[in-house]
């Protein structure tokens, strides 16, 4: 008789396996052999070596060496003073052969020409009173050109004894004669100025102006112009009048108002001594 219960169905676990592979190690890799240097690259290469060591050779004996140390300076554009301060500031103690000409001899030799720089003389040289601007030119081995342009004295500013000629600029350049200039200013008070240092352009610039006007348009003849740091520009006029301006600014209101003044004084008969026009409302005193 047949068992009746069905079996029951138990699952089945399926296994797959890889079969084994072989693994390949990578051929190697064996690199060309290098050319071997032709005969004529070997020859151009130590040509190449010694060209260079030749250069650091003659580069080194120029640098240590004489031969491109200045012997002659050549300076354009310069009076004789100016040309002398030139050659004393940077060949002191060669000798000049002419006015601008200047040969150093073999035991007092100016600078390198390899090591030099034009900047630095163009800096050195524009520290001079008297020069206002300069360039610098090398030609090997040992020539040296400095072309200048120098500063023209304008107007003349007396410190005590001492007479001192100012470019347009305000530079002081140098003692010498007020004559030919176009205004002449007396310092009265502050610090003396010398050759080098800088004045106020205003002040020149006005002063020249009540030179110029006063006389022409206002009737005030100027015998002296005088600045103080305090009290600015005063102008002494004929009979010792004294005006004082201040600080040369208004000056044509400020010229109006003297003008004024002088009438009034004219029609009362009456001798002016000093006239104040620094401030908003002027005064005035007789004599």
């Amino acid at each position: 008789m047949a068992n009746g219960k069905r079996r029951s169905r138990e699952s089945v676990a399926v296994v797959s396996v890889d079969r084994p592979r072989k693994v390949y190690a990578a051929p190697e890799r064996i690199p060309p052999p290098r050319p071997r240097p032709s005969g004529r690259a070997i020859l151009r290469n130590f040509s190449l070596v010694v060209l260079l060591s030749g250069m650091l050779a003659g580069l080194a004996y120029g640098l240590e060496g004489d031969l491109f140390r200045v012997r002659h300076v050549s300076i354009r554009g310069a009076s004789a003073a100016v040309a002398t301060s030139i050659a004393d500031t940077l060949v002191p103690g060669c000798d000049a052969i002419a006015p601008t000409m200047v040969d150093c001899p073999e035991s007092n030799l100016g600078p390198n020409e390899i090591t030099l720089s034009g900047a630095d003389i163009q800096r050195q040289l524009t520290q001079l009173p008297s020069v206002e601007s300069a360039s610098v030119s090398a030609r090997l081995p040992d020539q040296l050109t400095i072309s200048v342009v120098e500063r023209q004295p304008e107007a003349g500013w007396i410190v005590g004894p001492d007479i001192f000629r100012v470019a347009g600029d305000g530079t002081v350049i140098d003692r010498g004669s007020p004559a030919g200039l176009k205004v002449v200013v007396g310092q009265v008070a502050g610090n003396p100025v010398k050759p080098g240092d800088r004045v106020n352009v205003e002040v020149l610039h006005g002063a020249e102006q009540l030179q110029a006007q006063l006389p022409s348009q206002f009737g005030f003849q100027t015998r002296r112009i005088q600045y103080s740091p305090s009290d600015g520009i005063a102008v002494i006029g004929d009979g010792d009048l004294i005006a004082m301006f201040g600080e040369p600014v208004d000056l044509n209101l400020k010229m109006v108002e003297l003008q004024r003044i002088m009438q009034l004084a004219g029609d009362k008969k009456i001798t002016l001594g000093f006239v104040d026009l620094r401030y908003k409302t002027p005064y005035f005193r007789t004599r």
